[in-house]
């Protein structure tokens, strides 16, 4: 037992050195342009630009690597194979709605208490363009998932407790996101948000997703599904009115994360911390 223990240890430390390794050092050239510590030329800076987004990859890509060098084909098929379990029955309901439904009474709360103003974006103006937007998201979360969920998670849950594993784990992935706060070209970057309220949100994301996971019999679907939707909301509800540029208010973001949190206390209740599911 204390072998197999070991063993799991080094398979989750491997795959956050990686991880990190892989991505902030692809980061790091946008780093040093963005604060005027290199001046690269136009084809540097294309590069750069290119390498901004190849380093989202980390996270999958180093569950591969780590994978196929210790399973071979027969391990990244089955890691793969995770993606292919689409029979998650009435569970599409929550995995769907609940992140959805929380936005919208988040911006509904915004607008009794404190006489905000529901968010007028091109998407729900041209409505349309969300499912082609989604799946678009959809498709881009085997750069990450893969990896968070795809293995971490299940290897976090033989050390420790589902909801401890889901916070360790959302932890680390709001971590991973620090450089897109640094760096031109970033959404994060460029429309200043506070990192403390992102971090938050990726912590009880955290949970949801693995409880989900844990009760579709590890299917990676939700996880897919759940991240899309969170890229997706910044283009169809956002959490932040600009007020300017540089300043925001972000009331209805805290309103978000509280839902979220009181959300993940029903489910702890309910489903228990230890699985997160029954």
């Amino acid at each position: 037992m204390k072998k197999k223990t070991d063993l799991s240890n080094q398979q989750l430390w491997r795959f956050f050195v990686l991880t990190f390794l892989l991505s902030w050092l692809m980061w790091l050239p946008g780093l040093l342009i963005t604060n005027n510590l290199f001046n690269p030329s136009q084809t540097l800076s294309t590069i750069t630009n290119v390498l901004k987004w190849v380093a989202g990859m980390g996270p999958s890509l180093a569950a591969i690597f780590l994978i196929f060098r210790r399973d071979g084909k027969i391990g990244v098929k089955k890691l793969f194979g995770k993606v292919l379990n689409t029979r998650l029955g009435y569970w599409y309901f929550p995995i769907f709605l609940l992140l959805p439904i929380t936005l919208v009474l988040a911006h509904l709360l915004n607008i009794f208490f404190f006489n905000a103003s529901f968010p007028k974006t091109g998407l729900l103006a041209e409505p349309w363009w969300i499912p082609v937007l989604f799946v678009i998201f959809f498709i881009m979360q085997f750069s990450e998932e893969l990896g968070w969920r795809g293995y971490a998670l299940d290897r976090l849950q033989k050390k420790w407790n589902a909801l401890f594993s889901s916070i360790l784990l959302g932890s680390i992935w709001g971590i991973w996101h620090i450089p897109m706060f640094l760096i031109n070209g970033f959404g994060q970057h460029d429309n200043h948000l506070p990192f403390g309220q992102f971090f938050l949100t990726i912590v009880l994301v955290s949970v949801l997703i693995t409880w989900f996971q844990n009760n579709t019999k590890g299917s990676l679907i939700p996880a897919f599904i759940v991240h899309a939707l969170i890229n997706l909301s910044g283009e169809v509800l956002p959490l932040i009115e600009k007020n300017n540029e540089i300043q925001g208010d972000f009331t209805v973001w805290i309103i978000t994360n509280i839902l979220l949190f009181l959300s993940v206390i029903i489910i702890v209740l309910f489903w228990g911390y230890k699985k997160l599911a029954r």
